[in-house]
């Protein structure tokens, strides 16, 4: 497929995730074709406990407190096709799409932030949380590529802008993913770059602006009123979990019941979602539903692990940790956008042998 479908396939989730979604709807109508014509389906072996999940939450929305309002959340199951319709792309454009389109995006929301004064970064896709989770990955991508692949200008701007742009999206649990998924490349490059790199990072952030380092420093903090909210919720969600334990809720279903298990009137009152990938899921899908989720996360990181040390294979498992650590103070997997490029940047490690191949095919039809 062409290489500005494959660019402009991985740079739209920083953009706009109308774009996203319907480049792949005309990826999966494209994939869809080329399997019927050679009846051969390629995809990561993680692809299928993902595509149990898919099948689970559609479970879980007919078994759902509310299944009207549940199924409305099952449209998302299209989005479990990415990686078999991503390795349909062109792997280095779909990494261009990630180090530049994510390099852009960051560099036009610092700008814009000069003219439109926010108390937090939110880029293209109006919030904070989901443009911290989006930056966290990117920098992750293009800090692997400088450390194993090559240290070129165009990486450095673009690592540059992603980075300061996570800083002031004040996201702590993208902060804490993007710090442990680069402890992870420096750990893989070479283990004396984490006594550099730890106290670096300290001093960078006793020295940065005041509400930068407030933010951070807030982390450790038992009175944070966020902190507090979050303790509250989780306690909270823990109850809710046991009014259906096996498929859950219904997707959709914790932010309309919570006001009810909340009786004390703890803060928050009222909430969009649990802030924790693995309680939402265990709440509102089941210990089926959450049980399939882990299950794909363990399966991705074993198979990408056997993929070699190329910075696309580091860079993937450095963004899976800093996913799933991030997972837990936030629920990123029910962020559309991040979990667009999540998928895309899982697939990208078993790109190489397949382009290896289609190469060696296409010479070999030359010769003939």
């Amino acid at each position: 497929m062409s290489s500005f479908f494959s660019f402009l396939f991985s740079a739209s989730p920083f953009f706009s995730i109308t774009l996203a979604e319907g480049l792949i709807l005309l990826g999966i109508v494209l994939w869809a074709g080329k399997l019927y014509r050679e009846r051969k389906l390629e995809s990561p072996g993680f692809f299928f406990p993902l595509l149990a999940f898919a099948v689970s939450s559609i479970t879980t929305a007919f078994l759902s407190l509310n299944p009207e309002v549940s199924m409305r959340d099952t449209r998302e199951v299209f989005l479990y096709l990415i990686p078999p319709v991503a390795l349909m792309l062109k792997g280095e454009w779909l990494k261009n799409g990630v180090v530049y389109g994510g390099g852009l995006a960051a560099f036009l929301g610092i700008l814009r932030e000069f003219f439109v004064k926010q108390e937090r970064l939110t880029g293209f896709v109006g919030h904070y949380m989901t443009e911290g989770g989006l930056m966290m990955m990117a920098f992750l991508l293009v800090f692997s590529l400088i450390l194993f692949e090559k240290a070129s200008l165009p990486y450095f701007l673009s690592l540059s802008f992603i980075t300061i742009a996570l800083a002031l999206t004040l996201t702590r649990s993208s902060w804490v993913g993007a710090f442990l998924g680069a402890c992870y490349l420096l750990y893989k490059k070479k283990k004396i770059l984490l006594g550099i790199f730890i106290p670096l990072t300290i001093v960078a952030v006793l020295i940065s602006p005041s509400k930068i380092r407030q933010r951070a420093l807030s982390i450790f903090s038992r009175t944070n009123p966020t902190n507090v909210e979050r303790i509250n919720m989780w306690k909270i969600g823990l109850r809710m979990a046991m009014v259906k334990p096996i498929f859950g809720i219904g997707q959709n279903m914790a932010s309309r019941v919570y006001p009810d298990f909340n009786r004390k009137g703890l803060p928050p009152r009222e909430i969009p979602h649990l802030h924790n990938t693995y309680l939402q899921l265990l709440v509102e899908r089941g210990i089926v539903g959450l049980g399939l989720f882990l299950l794909f996360v363990l399966w991705a990181f074993r198979e990408i692990q056997k993929k070699g040390k190329s910075a696309k294979t580091l860079g993937a498992l450095a963004i899976l940790i800093g996913f799933l650590t991030s997972g837990f103070f936030e629920y990123n997997f029910g962020d559309s956008e991040v979990k667009i490029l999540f998928l895309i940047l899982l697939t990208l490690p078993f790109m190489n042998k397949r382009e290896v191949n289609h190469d060696k095919n296409s010479a070999e039809v030359k010769a003939l």
